[in-house]
């Protein structure tokens, strides 16, 4: 169970890392520090790793990529700013507790009346 939960993160950090690439993994209101909601309760972030990065760019095109781009909006927002509008946690929180946050939070619940009601389906990176 605990080498899932750490394949869980692994991969998680690798799809925010190349979310982040070019854009920078920073917030910029860092006192607003929205952890959306799920089990992800605090996260460091390290130096990007390559190996890791080219592993959440393949899952990223295959699962993200259907619904997200980075500049354009498509069935999901663009996600080029992700890392400067989130917290880490909140985007592993989304990718693993989507269902309970497009119910619950108030900023996806928004986000999907601005996109049609499109639900987003749970990534199952798990």
């Amino acid at each position: 169970m605990m080498k899932k939960h750490l394949l869980l993160v692994v991969l998680s950090l690798a799809i925010i890392s190349v979310i982040g690439i070019g854009a920078g993994i920073e917030q910029s209101n860092p006192q607003n520090k929205d952890m959306g909601i799920g089990p992800v309760k605090n996260v460091v972030l390290g130096t990007i790793d390559k190996k890791m990065a080219d592993e959440g760019k393949i899952i990223f095109t295959n699962k993200c990529a259907i619904c997200h781009e980075m500049d354009q909006k498509k069935v999901g927002p663009p996600l080029r700013n992700i890392t400067k509008e989130r917290t880490p946690e909140y985007i592993m929180n989304l990718l693993l507790n989507s269902a309970q946050m497009q119910k619950e939070d108030p900023i996806v619940k928004k986000l999907l009346k601005d996109y049609n009601n499109v639900p987003m389906p749970d990534p199952a990176i798990k």
